[in-house]
């Protein structure tokens, strides 16, 4: 029998499953989105990722770096780049597959969403909201750095479509930030917020980073703290991480920087705690996996695409953008200069795709993603693949019940404390057994945020599932 509090041999912790694993590079060109992604086909509910691949410095460990946007910018970099962006959005309006569907949602991200002037940014915005048909309520996040917020964009952003803006604070501590090199700082922070508060908005989500080289629970709770008087209405924590062949691995290496803290240790585990308590204390739900909402201001682009993926496309655009098309996951490579010459040339740029999904993938692929909100709604499913989720899972269902990961009622699969402790490995329960011990995806161009599922499925299930042992515990109210 498995220990209970040992469910599995050993708990995987990167905090991403992009379902199925494996890109491949596109052999097609620019013919691939004509040919493959249905461009004159019915559109339906709809996402839009922009990527802005500019950064003002790279972050000491960041696997996303993208491109210097030097302030000076002689070689007109941003200007270039948002002339392409503009006729690459308004390319792919013109298609049917989009003029017919419904946008829901818009996340303007990368790089620095807020690296923009203010002048290209409304040119963006402005862009999306005349080409696009939005739907009702369809909501405008604005990622970045609040040192970007010069006083004219403060003043554009407050009365815009933009209705949500998300801050990369990570601490308020000004030693924390230079250690991991951010580009951030504690006061601008702090500023930002209240000055967009001051203009009347209100929709504020900050990240935050707990673990950084040499980051005490003091100083974490001290950042924490400060969260309570600031007005925002979300925030989401993230686990510092050090990732290879980047300028951290290489400070700790050589001692320059100390380590962080085994993650799997109390001291770590005690942070995350901090969080949640700080957050109930303040009046946040967590209501998805590390992410905390006053009720009301949950991320709308997270439900769109989280909830219901497998149903919901993705439309990706610019260098280092993901997409979800026509049951295809696709990917642009992050070279800029690449992507401007597509365009000029009347191409979609799309450097690495994934096999069409069909029926089980996509029905894999809902679930995992599902679970990052802790539980399957059964009446959803089955409304969505007109399928029953107990009898497309049951060896999956069943495996989670024995080690009491799950418990499972008339309506729905709910993940348990410890389940939702080994979250990653609940979710790739689910992931078809097929995928494992595929290293060819390695030798193609990926997505960066692709690259940990990559290597994940090119080692062995059991090696974080363990055996495929079905388990004993039978399903409530449900034929096994």
């Amino acid at each position: 029998m498995t220990n209970i509090r040992q469910p599995y041999p050993a708990k995987y912790t990167t905090p991403f499953i992009l379902y199925p694993p494996s890109l491949w590079a596109n052999s097609l060109g620019g013919e691939f989105a004509h040919r493959n992604l249905d461009l004159d086909g019915e559109g339906r509910d709809y996402v839009m990722y922009i990527s802005i691949p500019f950064c003002r410095v790279r972050c000491h460990s960041c696997l996303y770096y993208i491109d210097i946007l030097p302030t000076n910018d002689t070689k007109k970099k941003e200007a270039r780049y948002v002339e392409a962006l503009a006729a690459d959005l308004k390319r792919w309006a013109s298609h049917k597959r989009w003029a017919t569907g419904s946008l829901r949602s818009v996340y303007i991200g990368g790089g620095t969403g807020s690296i923009l002037s203010t002048q290209n940014l409304q040119r963006l915005v402005d862009t999306v909201c005349d080409s696009f048909p939005l739907g009702e309520g369809c909501s405008i996040t604005l990622e970045g750095n609040a040192r970007d917020y010069t006083p004219d964009k403060l003043d554009y952003v407050a009365d815009s479509p933009i209705d949500r803006v998300s801050l990369g604070v990570q601490s308020f501590n000004p030693d924390m930030l230079s250690v991991i090199g951010s580009p951030h700082a504690a006061e601008a922070s702090s500023r930002t917020i209240h000055e967009l508060t001051r203009r009347g908005f209100d929709n504020i989500q900050v990240d935050m980073m707990y673990n950084l080289p040499g980051h005490s629970r003091a100083i974490w709770q001290s950042d924490l703290e400060q969260l309570r008087n600031l007005g925002i209405k979300h925030f989401t924590i993230y686990l510092y991480r050090i990732h290879d062949d980047t300028p951290q691995a290489r400070f700790i290496q050589v001692g320059q920087v100390p380590p962080p803290v085994d993650k799997e240790s109390t001291y770590v585990k005690n942070m995350y705690l901090d969080a949640i308590r700080v957050a109930e204390d303040i009046g946040f739900e967590m209501y998805m996996f590390d992410h905390f909402a006053v009720p009301g201001y949950e991320s709308t682009y997270n439900e769109w695409t989280f909830k219901k993926s497998s149903v919901v496309e993705v439309l990706g655009v610019g260098p280092g953008a993901y997409g979800f098309v026509n049951n295809y996951r696709i990917g642009t490579s992050k070279d800029v200069a690449q992507y401007i010459a597509a365009v000029e040339r009347g191409e979609h740029l799309i450097t690495s795709a994934s096999e069409q999904l069909t029926g089980q993938t996509l029905r894999e692929r809902y679930v995992i993603n599902l679970l990052q909100y802790f539980a399957v709604d059964f009446k959803a499913y089955t409304e969505y693949f007109a399928s029953d989720f107990l009898e497309d899972f049951r060896p999956a269902v069943r495996r989670l019940l024995a080690k009491g990961l799950a418990t499972v009622d008339r309506d729905r699969l709910v993940m348990t404390d410890l389940g939702k402790e080994w979250r990653m490995n609940v979710m790739l329960e689910f992931a078809n057994e097929a995928f494992w011990n595929d290293a060819r995806a390695r030798e193609h161009p990926n997505w960066a945020m692709n690259l940990p599922m990559v290597d994940l499925f090119a080692g062995q299930r059991q090696m974080w599932l363990g055996t495929a042992d079905d388990g004993e515990e039978e399903l409530v109210g449900a034929v096994v």
